[in-house]
């Protein structure tokens, strides 16, 4: 034991600093698992030692347990993050970027923002789902009644990573199918410890098939059981299951899920209050809302002589306990002073989370208005996106598609303008360079991963007229 003399004040101990990096495996991990995300990314620039660390496959699947097992009781919650995606099918590509959004009316893209531009010649990848920080596409065909091999990939759009899923299935799907649709949905076995993919298929008007993907394996494994009802667009993922909203024959709604852990559907109960309506689906949004499965209620008057829809309220529900199916009404917000007079119930095509509220993105006409609601004052301010385009919401997480198998190679930023940055976003003629040029390498889906200077994507509703 050495000795520190207390009275001689120029004499210093020599302490030994110990690095983090000295600690035993397992309590470095249990660290780690207890840490926001943001906070464990910001340690990857740490070391080397240290990165490979935080990207080991055990500390994702430990994170993500330990966040399984305490969403629905006192853990924070990850702050939303919001994610631009415009879709071109005529150009077969889409492009994806995170985005960051200052309260008002101006969204923009960060120099740091890595930009995902993928695509086909014959075909193109069109959104499915959304788990985490992950988002999975489905092949499309362009040409109608072509019926393609069914298959998916999934993007992580901070990482830049891209990543084919198997196509191999035990569910044949008819060559013959001309209105073949499959739905996703991906979730977390805390039993296991595995992500899975589950899908649904339609592949006739009184045929469901369902199969499960155990991520890292080769081959999707079809379920004994179907579900009781068609699955929709409208999806999240809370408490483990994946939900998706659903229509009922008598104008009532449901809630369809699935149990990972068991892979079985089931019904989740909605709300009792909304009793049957016509048309009473397309007023409701499903969504993870601060780690809970949530219900936003437009609930909507129509005017007979001005043919016009009136909202009247806001409701935000959400489930505190879902085994005993308890919905909880966390806002109620009024119409006053028009505070949602610019909303278009019936043409609202996403309701998602952003780090304040909600938002709403209308497709209704050529460009997309993205409305959103600040839940701190209760104000509403909308963005104009230009063409196609739409914002998701998506949260943090520890998982990095290499560790489940090849990713897909992005192509050589090509050198286009000056300073070495390729234009943003590409042109029509750029577009099909770059897939001529990858043919020739013999690649049947083109990715391309670029950085391009900060610019702004919201537009002025004045620059359109």
């Amino acid at each position: 034991m050495r000795r520190i003399n207390c009275n001689n004040e120029t004499e210093k101990p020599e302490l030994e600093l110990m690095t983090i990096g000295a600690l035993p495996p397992e309590i470095l991990i249990d660290i780690l698992s207890r840490l926001p995300i943001n906070s464990i990314c910001c340690m990857r620039c740490v070391s080397k030692a240290f990165l490979k660390t935080v990207d080991d496959l055990f500390v994702a699947t430990m994170h993500m347990q330990r966040h399984f097992l305490t969403t629905c009781s006192t853990t924070t919650t990850e702050v939303p993050r919001l994610v631009f995606l415009d879709e071109r099918p005529f150009l077969r590509y889409a492009l994806l970027y995170p985005l960051k959004y200052d309260g008002h009316d101006l969204l923009t893209k960060s120099k740091q923002a890595i930009v995902s531009y993928f695509g086909s010649r014959r075909c193109f990848y069109s959104a499915a789902f959304v788990f985490c920080n992950l988002f999975g596409f489905t092949r499309r065909s362009c040409f109608i009644g072509l019926n393609l091999e069914r298959s998916c990939l999934l993007v992580n759009p901070f990482k830049g990573e891209v990543l084919m899923l198997p196509s191999v299935s035990d569910v044949q799907v008819p060559s013959n199918s001309l209105c073949d649709v499959d739905w996703y949905g991906m979730g977390f076995d805390n039993i296991t410890n595995s992500f899975k993919i589950v899908r649904v298929s339609t592949n006739k008007k009184d045929y469901l098939a369902a199969e499960v993907l155990v991520f890292g394996t080769s081959s999707w494994r079809e379920l004994p059981t179907v579900p009781p009802c068609f699955p929709t667009c409208k999806s999240a993922y809370a408490h483990g299951d994946m939900h998706w909203l659903v229509r009922g024959d008598d104008g009532s709604v449901r809630i369809l899920s699935f149990d990972f852990q068991k892979e079985e559907f089931y019904l989740t109960p909605p709300l009792a209050s909304l009793g049957k309506k016509q048309d009473l689906w397309k007023f409701l949004h499903l969504l993870n809302f601060k780690g809970y499965l949530a219900l936003v209620n437009l609930s909507s008057l129509e005017n007979r002589h001005m043919k016009t829809w009136e909202i009247k309220f806001v409701e935000i529900w959400g489930m505190k306990n879902d085994n005993n199916n308890e919905w909880v009404l966390y806002y109620k917000l009024d119409s006053e002073d028009d505070l949602f007079a610019h909303l278009k119930p019936t043409s609202l095509s996403k309701c998602g989370e952003w780090e304040h509220g909600i938002f709403f993105n209308d497709e209704s006409d050529c460009s997309t208005y993205t409305f959103f609601v600040d839940l701190r004052h209760i104000s509403m301010k909308y963005v104009l996106l230009e063409g196609n385009m739409a914002i998701y919401s998506c949260t943090n997480s520890m998982i990095s598609l290499k560790n489940y198998g090849d990713l897909v190679e992005a192509e050589e930023e090509p050198k286009i303008i000056k300073k070495d940055i390729i234009e943003f976003p590409l042109s029509q003629r750029t577009w099909k360079n770059l897939i001529k040029a990858a043919k020739v390498r013999g690649r049947k889906l083109f990715y391309l991963k670029t950085q391009t200077e900060s610019t702004r994507i919201s537009v002025n509703e004045n620059d359109l007229w």
